[in-house]
Parts: C-alpha cells; sequence; structure tokens
C-alpha cells in the first residue's frame, strides 16, 4: 500500500511547531488514533533559548531535546539522547497495529544529515500509513532527495492540515483498513 505524504513548508520553526501541536489536539479529539511526535517550545527570558520537548502521541509523554549550553553559548543545541529517547517511542508507536495518522514534527537538519528520524519516516511510508511533516525552505533539496516526489505540499493553515488528515485517514477506512470516527 501506498503512503500519502502530506508536507508543510515553512520559514518559521516556533509557528508550524505549534501549528502541529494544535493540530494534534484537534485530531484526537476526533478520536483518532495518532502516532509520532510533535514538538513543545517553551520560551525562557534567562536564556539564549528556550526548552524543546517531543512529545509522543501515541502516549502523551514528552522527552526534553534541548540542552543549555550555559553563559554565553550563541545558541540550542539539539540533545541526542533526548532525541533517540523521542525517535524510540515515535517508532514504537508507528509500528502499533492501530495507528490512523502519524506526525513527525520535522524533517530537519539532523534528517538532512542522514539521522533524526529517518528510520521513523521510512517505518510510518513502508506501512503505508498517512504521514504529515514540516520541512524548512532551506531543506526542500534534503527533503526531495530523501523522498522524491512522493509527497503533497500543504497549506500551513489548521482548516487545510485538518481536512487533510481527515481526508487521508477516510481514505484508509475506504479502502478497508479500521478507522474510528
Amino acid at each position: 500500500m501506498q503512503s500519502a505524504i502530506g508536507v508543510v513548508v515553512y520559514q518559521s520553526q516556533p509557528l508550524v511547531d505549534g501549528l502541529l501541536v494544535e493540530l494534534s489536539r484537534r485530531l484526537r479529539r476526533r478520536d483518532l488514533r495518532l502516532a509520532g511526535l510533535v514538538q513543545h517550545n517553551e520560551d525562557d527570558a534567562c536564556t539564549i533559548c528556550g526548552d524543546m520537548a517531543l512529545e509522543d502521541l501515541a502516549t502523551g509523554q514528552r522527552i526534553l531535546i534541548s540542552e543549555q549550553r550555559g553563559p554565553g553559548a550563541g545558541g540550542c543545541r539539539l540533545d541526542p539522547q533526548g532525541l533517540a529517547m523521542s525517535a524510540g517511542l515515535a517508532a514504537a508507536s508507528i509500528g502499533a497495529d492501530d495507528v490512523d495518522l502519524v506526525i513527525l514534527n520535522k524533517f530537519g537538519k539532523a534528517e538532512a544529515e542522514g539521522g533524526g528520524l529517518r528510520d521513523e519516516f521510512a517505518l510510518a511510508v513502508g506501512r503505508g500509513l498517512p504521514t504529515l511533516t514540516a520541512v524548512g525552505e532551506a531543506l526542500l533539496p534534503a527533503w526531495r532527495a530523501f523522498a522524491g516526489d512522493a509527497w503533497q505540499r500543504l497549506e500551513p493553515t489548521l482548516g487545510a492540515l485538518e481536512a487533510w488528515c481527515v481526508a487521508q485517514v477516510a481514505g484508509r477506512a475506504g479502502a478497508g483498513e479500521r478507522v474510528s470516527s
């Protein structure tokens, strides 16, 4: 079975992160069974960057993925242990039998360099699950090299994303998959 892949192309990561968090809330209210990860960003006026945490959509568990680098640091740093733990949770949820839709917060620098959540993207697509992600404008060439042309660019609005997700789940239901409504 071929998977449908929807992509939000963005220029502002915090805005798209918030959009995907709110979308996941709406889809849960529709009783859709979600797998994957969304990113929560906590602003902190005392540090150069706020905390970043990934939420496992199957369990609600949040894992911190940012490291504070201390005073004078010029930016944030991704915590590889937090990302690996999050990836493990995502893989487990994507591999479950009762998944309607996968959201993987983004195809970012780590994925473009061959790491991050690449395996989880491949697992979702390999299982034929509708998959939604976000890709920064600057990383579109790396995304295309990874995914080819088998994806659809989506309008970055809550209504458009929710409609796409619901249509994908309904399409699977029409193809004989069990789906909650």
